[in-house]
């Protein structure tokens, strides 16, 4: 083990490391000063590259002392940053990541840099990124001069050498302030009398260095601070300093904090926990409580603490901890005339002499509970609950083998196999313990089936002496082989009216274990050659159930400006199906004619994965489908989220995949998804078409998209995606504004989440309107609005398109793209971005302020035909595929 630790500590000392210490302006250019580590060679190529718009600029660099590098950026490249650039370092023909170095971390070289009329953030990740953040404002060169007259508790005074023009203006001021990501509005109350501009309340500001602008004509003009001013000041939740440099007036917000010196943590029998502390500053003169704070949820419950000794201690019921399993964090507030929040000041030995580590029984199963001390010192609680150990590790004959642990964790409980019917839930239940095996054969899978073509699922539930489900958890394959269009295990069996019920096992992209299952009825005609196909017959869909997308929009197209014998599929009991039911060859999903069609269709095409609009399993062996031809219509831009129509997904890929630009398909589906040049058309998507903006639009649509994580009804429940849309909607400062603007947020769940929504949140306020699923389709929702909230959904580039505002929430965004992301966020996020709630309301109070004003974005990397073509040049690029495919065959 030493030889190990050893072996790794010599092995760090070796890695190359290019860590950026701080970047400076010289002679109207930017430098970065990078360190170069663990470069042995004496001889040293380097060569720095700046990226805009995909055009490679040469940078000049110069190497110091062989280990201290000079990049330098000149302006005029700067200011031709639209969204996002990069700097990248290439070392003896080698791209090198580069890290941040510890005088980079501690200082403030993360400040964002004015360039012209733009305001230039910057980060690391592998390379320097350069961000035109905050693209939508105008920023001035020309300082406003201030002074500042007074501060005190939570009240900043200041005078400014306004504008004439503004002298006469409203008696309401706003300063706008800037870090590296983030902005906040402060609204000031001029006294025309003194004229002193009067700012009081703070409480929306975080942490930080913040760059102050005045907001004057729909322009940003950089406040200059003409007199240093030394005394700070505070608010409830910071110290605030005023910074000069360089003239140019920054506020520092400083948490406060309280050193602790002493700090105990008791379990009681009465299900509490007696916390017990004492101030290093012995300052008792004020009445003080706890406050624990759950970041994710914005839930804040505050305890009283009461002197004992020259301690404060307080009692805090477990069952308010185990409320929600999310991380917690511990503040003091001081109830005084100025009262204050604090952050705990623990030192690292502090938490030794006290219990932090401890066991409860929740909802009949362990949980563990670890007070800790969190980076920035304060205390901090996390929780985890009992992990279920679970897996199957054989598929054979219709039979699964696995294996279920940690029973022991869920006390008096037992576990079952269930296999659940994803729609009706209906559902069967094998007890299995320890090794186990269940043979599906045995069990009556045709009983539980909602539809002729269906998916079971299979899960594994804990259910407590009391007969209640406390966990319910789909379980993996570790041997599977994820392929969309092939299975593990097959069975074939007839009812009593001979209908054929074909039964697959297969896994999700997650390797989670699911039966297909199709049925296909007595009466239905199966043709002697079911790989004769009619290149003449084309059949399309969505979703089973939808008709509001590229598939509706393109099967119309072709059935006005093409003779090609074009069908549409889609489910009788639809909303979508009764608004689409009168036109000729639309198909109920499952009828004979349904299934007539599919069975002579050589041209198939969908907005999702073929299962959506054919009636039987889309794999090889199943009614001809590998001589037909597969086209894939998109459903949104790719750029985010790593989806899973890769084509090492398929057994028998698409024959043509639809993308909106020439970055998409190379990098994206080229790349990253493995199709070739020929298999890519960038024509763009069919919906966009009719995205055409007639009148006005006035109201917000609040649209965010779905978790894949998200599997039970408690899950969602206890969810921070649930907690986060939750709070949001009934945000105090935003339901003020739509109020004040007469504004409207029309609350669109993606269809996996609206029941939940509608039947858990109780008594919207008037302003908040609940939109059902299948009341309007989405696109004639996004061209009914003047603002979209969304956080990663695709339809936000068709908003884009309209030429209207997109804000994205991003609260989760790490947990989001856990599995990856295709394009850098700055690339495709193109809008005002919020990762907090405060921030995101920001955000959305600028809009509205703006009377909704776009975003000043390029979009052509993103959407490249911006015409009403892209219908037209999808069906040229099937035709010409057909026709390859006849010359190859011939």
């Amino acid at each position: 083990m030493i030889l190990k630790k050893f072996s790794n500590k010599f092995k760090k000392r070796l890695v190359k490391r290019v860590e950026i210490k701080k970047y400076f302006f010289k002679e109207q250019n930017l430098l970065f000063e990078f360190e170069l580590s663990n470069f042995f060679t004496l001889k040293k190529s380097i060569k720095a590259e700046f990226l805009i718009n995909e055009e490679t600029h040469p940078l000049n660099n110069e190497l110091v002392k062989s280990n201290r590098l000079i990049v330098t950026v000149p302006q005029h490249l700067l200011a031709l940053v639209t969204s996002s650039s990069s700097m990248q370092l290439t070392i003896n023909n080698k791209k090198i990541w580069i890290t941040e170095h510890e005088l980079y971390k501690a200082g403030d070289f993360q400040e964002a840099i004015l360039i012209g009329n733009k305001f230039l953030s910057t980060k690391v990740k592998r390379n320097i990124i350069v961000n035109n953040r905050f693209a939508d404002f105008y920023f001035m060169e020309t300082p406003i001069e201030s002074r500042i007259q007074s501060v005190q508790y939570d009240v900043l005074s200041l005078s400014l050498d306004l504008p004439d023009a503004t002298e006469e203006a409203s008696a309401k001021i706003e300063l706008y302030a800037f870090n590296n990501f983030q902005f906040r509005i402060l609204t000031g109350t001029k006294d025309a009398e003194k004229n002193i501009i009067v700012f009081s309340d703070f409480s929306e500001m975080a942490a930080g260095l913040w760059r102050m602008f005045i907001h004057v004509d729909n322009k940003l003009y950089p406040l200059n601070l003409m007199k240093p001013f030394d005394e700070p000041f505070s608010s409830y939740h910071h110290q605030l300093q005023i910074l000069s440099r360089n003239s140019v007036f920054y506020l520092e917000l400083i948490p406060h904090s309280v050193k602790i010196e002493s700090l105990s943590i008791e379990e009681k029998q009465n299900y509490e926990y007696l916390v017990s502390l004492a101030l290093s500053d012995g300052n008792t003169g004020f009445e003080y409580s706890l406050l624990v704070d759950e970041p994710k949820s914005g839930m804040l419950k505050s305890y009283p603490l009461k002197r004992q000794n020259e301690r404060l201690q307080t009692r805090l019921p477990i069952k308010d901890l185990l409320e929600n399993l999310f991380v917690k964090r511990f503040f003091l507030v001081e109830h005084s005339e100025e009262p204050k929040v604090y952050r705990f000041s623990l030192d690292k030995q502090l938490l030794n002499g006290t219990t932090t580590h401890y066991k409860v029984v929740s909802n009949s199963q362990f949980v563990k509970l670890r007070f800790y001390r969190r980076k920035d010192l304060s205390l901090g609680l996390a929780m985890t609950q009992a992990k279920l150990k679970k897996s199957i590790h054989e598929v054979n004959d219709f039979q699964i083998q696995g294996v279920i642990g940690s029973i022991e964790e869920f006390i008096g409980s037992k576990a079952y196999l269930m296999i659940e019917d994803r729609l009706s839930q209906d559902s069967l239940q094998v007890p299995i313990t320890g090794e186990f095996t269940v043979d599906l054969n045995s069990l009556d899978l045709m009983g539980i089936k909602s539809k002729d073509k269906t998916v079971l699922d299979l899960f594994v539930v804990i259910e407590n002496g009391s007969g209640e489900i406390i966990r319910k958890e789909k379980i993996r394959y570790n041997k599977a082989r994820y392929k969309k269009d092939n299975y593990y295990s097959y069975k074939k069996q007839y009812d009593d009216q001979g209908n054929e019920h074909h039964f697959m096992i297969t896994t999700t992209p997650f390797n989670n274990v699911k039966v297909e299952s199709f049925t296909i009825r007595s009466h239905v005609k199966i043709p002697v050659d079911v790989e004769a196909k009619d290149e003449n017959i084309w059949l399309m869909g969505e979703r089973t159930n939808t008709a509001q997308d590229n598939g509706i929009v393109f099967f119309k197209w072709l059935q006005e400006n093409t003779s090609i014998e074009s069908y549409y599929v889609i489910e009788e009991d639809s909303s979508d199906y009764e608004h689409i039911k009168h036109i000729p060859n639309v198909l109920i999903f499952g009828s004979d004619k349904h299934f007539e069609i599919a069975f002579k269709a050589k041209v198939l095409l969908g907005t999702h994965d073929l299962e959506n609009i054919l009636p039987y399993k889309p794999a090889r062996g199943f009614f001809g489908y590998e001589e037909t031809v597969k086209i894939f219509l998109q459903h949104g831009v790719l750029g985010r989220k790593n989806v899973e129509y890769h084509k090492k997904n398929y057994d028998m890929p698409f024959d043509l995949f639809i993308v909106s630009s020439d970055p998409e398909k190379q990098v994206i589906v080229m790349d990253e998804m493995g199709y070739e040049d020929h298999e890519v058309a960038a024509t763009g998507l069919a919906r966009f078409d009719k995205l055409i903006q007639v009148n006005p639009p006035k109201d917000i649509l609040l649209m965010p998209t779905w978790r894949d994580w998200i599997n039970t009804d408690e899950q969602f429940l206890k969810s921070e995606y649930f907690l986060a849309y939750a709070n949001l909607i009934q945000n105090e400062k935003l339901l003020g504004l739509l109020e004040e603007y007469n504004v409207n947020i029309n609350f669109y769940p993606h269809y996996r989440a609206q029941d939940y929504f509608q039947s858990e949140i109780e008594n919207m306020h008037e302003r908040i309107k609940f939109i059902p699923l299948g009341s309007q389709t989405v696109q004639q929702l996004l061209i009914d609005h003047a603002l979209l909230i969304t956080d990663y959904s695709s339809v936000s580039f068709d908003f884009t398109l309209l030429n209207k505002p997109v804000v994205y929430y991003h609260f989760d965004v790490d947990r989001f793209f856990r599995k990856g992301i295709l394009r850098p966020i700055e690339e495709t996020f193109i809008g005002g971005i919020g990762t907090y709630e405060e921030e995101l309301v920001t955000i959305i109070e600028d809009r509205i302020k703006s009377n909704f004003a776009n975003f000043e974005y390029e979009i052509t990397g993103i959407i490249k035909h911006q015409d009403q073509q892209n219908s037209r040049r999808i069906y040229d690029e099937v035709q010409k595929l057909i026709e390859v495919k006849k010359t190859t065959k011939v």
